[in-house]
């Protein structure tokens, strides 16, 4: 369904820098119609590019101007849009290559570890929702907490002094709020 679905007119702009790819918005902005919100993708990524992975795309699977609009953005050999079952396919068999309990996994990891790199890697919540397309602090069921995170994180804290104010006398310890 071109209408919801992803399309190839759906990339608006795509060169080295980024890709801009248009999506139908949040869940909850359903009364907006029509694909309105632009993801927009940084190319030169070191585990993954993916201006250059569409640029490619592009030239392994070329579609003409008047084709772009019906054909899927991600596609079988016969044509047909690929499925959430195939992704979530492929994304067991390549955890469980990497040793891993493939059935552990599933379409939503994907934006469990887009989520949790964004991160990891100090984007702000309103950059994690915009990218997530999340209109609520949902996206921080969505965030895991990384072993490097956590261990820079208790590393720093076994690190700083801390004063503790039970010890002056104006203060008066508190047990219970």
């Amino acid at each position: 369904n071109p209408e919801k679905d992803m399309s190839r007119a759906d990339i608006a702009d795509l060169s080295v820098e980024k890709a801009v790819v248009m999506m139908l918005p949040c869940k909850n902005m359903q009364h907006m119609n029509g694909k309105t919100v632009p993801l927009v993708v940084g190319g030169g990524g070191t585990f993954i590019d993916a201006p250059a992975e569409l640029s490619n795309l592009r030239r392994v699977d070329p579609v003409s101007v008047a084709e772009q609009a019906a054909t899927p953005l991600f596609r079988n050999a016969d044509g047909s849009a690929i499925t959430e079952a195939q992704v979530r396919s492929t994304i067991q068999a390549l955890m469980a290559d990497e040793g891993a309990v493939g059935a552990d996994f599933g379409a939503h990891s994907l934006r469990i570890g887009g989520a949790t790199a964004l991160y990891r890697a100090g984007a702000s919540h309103v950059d994690i929702m915009t990218m997530g397309r999340w209109s609520s602090d949902c996206y921080r069921l969505y965030v895991r907490s990384c072993l490097g995170h956590s261990v820079d994180w208790s590393r720093r804290a076994a690190s700083t002094p801390v004063d503790y104010t039970a010890a002056v006398d104006e203060y008066k310890q508190v047990d219970c709020y």
